[in-house]
């Protein structure tokens, strides 16, 4: 026996038609959410590239101030001068953006009878302006001690 063919009601028209917007809901739904998911990659993207950059610039403002370090080294031990000198850049240089300060003092003492010198040397190393978001900005110090010939 075969099943009767149904006729659709007034009922079963309303039940189909109710439902006709659920599609629409669930499209909007992704959307809103694939949009939400690309802007967050994008912002996450420039993060991430800032954060190198910024990562550069202090690692680049770091070896400034070594720099720094190394030619009051240089002088002191060297030449035997205490200098402190007024800011310098190291130009033709990827350095030469930076400005780099060194202080210097010097102090003589004896020890065991033999005079030695110490030097304490702090050099600075900064680029842009303090208070914006490219101001880098680093310190380096080091003591040196020498036996004078």
């Amino acid at each position: 026996m075969k099943p009767a063919l149904r006729v659709p009601t007034r009922l079963d028209r309303r039940s189909v038609s109710s439902q006709s917007g659920f599609t629409l809901i669930t499209a909007l739904f992704l959307l809103i959410v694939v949009a939400l998911l690309s802007v967050y990659m994008v912002t996450f993207r420039n993060v991430q590239q800032s954060t190198v950059l910024y990562a550069q610039q202090g690692a680049r403002a770091m070896q400034a101030a070594h720099a720094g370090i190394e030619w009051g080294i240089y002088e002191s031990v060297v030449n035997g001068n205490c200098i402190a000198n007024p800011p310098f850049t190291a130009a033709g240089t990827a350095l030469s953006s930076f400005s780099i300060t060194l202080n210097c003092t010097s102090s003589a003492h004896d020890e065991a009878g033999i005079p030695i010198i110490t030097y304490v040397l702090t050099s600075t190393a900064q680029t842009g302006a303090y208070g914006t978001l490219d101001y880098v900005y680093r310190s380096l110090r080091a003591t040196v001690s020498v036996q004078p010939p």
